[in-house]
């Protein structure tokens, strides 16, 4: 309709109801790729922080149309870590994005992420927190469970699945704790180990994946976001 009327913002609705429908077609795809396949993780030297700077970034449009605050500060003076960055990649953009749906369409909707080294037990520690709902106490107990969603038909049930294996296979697990009527509090963590002093971290070779599994563009990173419009 849009192009026999030449209508560009028709054409521009339409185009982007096509690239949420195939987004979302391309992230259950690798979620379920992510869970059938046993993988060793290839860890190599990363910057946690800049991982996560790619994650924000890839969520704030999706966050902005939600009017929900993205809060994340870059901390000073993390060191490269050794870890899969694919797969760590993964597992936080799954929690990010089921933070963001746990906060639509409440007042004041905001999700906060934080990164810590802990020296003393070695161990990373990646918080996402949410000021959603919350989960009662039997959901709790089944969110990790295969197909098991609390989005109704909206969700998979193949999230934070996915995210706990990859976790796993780190030698680490995920952890949450909630709160009905005040949100969730989602912890990965995984074992400390800082590269050499002398690495660099590894080239970006793969487009790394969006909130919805496609590529994102490149963008600033290592800024405090704030994706309230």
């Amino acid at each position: 309709m849009g192009l026999d009327t030449n209508d560009p913002a028709v054409c521009r609705k339409g185009w982007d109801i096509v690239a949420r429908n195939q987004n979302k077609i391309s992230s259950l795809v690798m979620d379920m790729l992510s869970f059938s396949k046993e993988r060793e993780p290839d860890p190599i030297p990363t910057d946690l922080a800049a991982i996560i700077d790619d994650i924000v970034e890839t969520v704030q449009q999706r966050a902005a149309e939600s009017h929900t605050t993205i809060r994340w500060e870059r901390p000073s003076g993390l060191p490269l870590l050794l870890f899969d960055p694919e797969g760590i990649s993964r597992a936080v953009l799954n929690v990010v994005s089921n933070a963001l749906d746990a906060v639509e369409n409440r007042p004041g909707a905001a999700v906060d992420v934080g990164v810590a080294c802990d020296e003393a037990e070695k161990r990373v520690r990646i918080t996402v927190t949410d000021n959603g709902a919350g989960m009662s106490a039997a959901m709790l107990a089944e969110i990790f469970n295969l197909f098991v969603s609390t989005k109704g038909s909206r969700g998979t049930g193949l999230g934070l699945t996915v995210s706990r294996k990859i976790l796993r296979e780190h030698g680490g697990d995920i952890h949450v704790t909630s709160r009905l009527g005040e949100g969730s509090t989602f912890v990965l963590e995984f074992p400390l180990r800082v590269a050499a002093p002398d690495a660099t971290p590894a080239d970006d070779e793969e487009p790394r994946p969006t909130a919805t599994g496609t590529a994102a563009p490149d963008g600033p990173a290592g800024k405090p976001a704030d994706a309230t419009p």
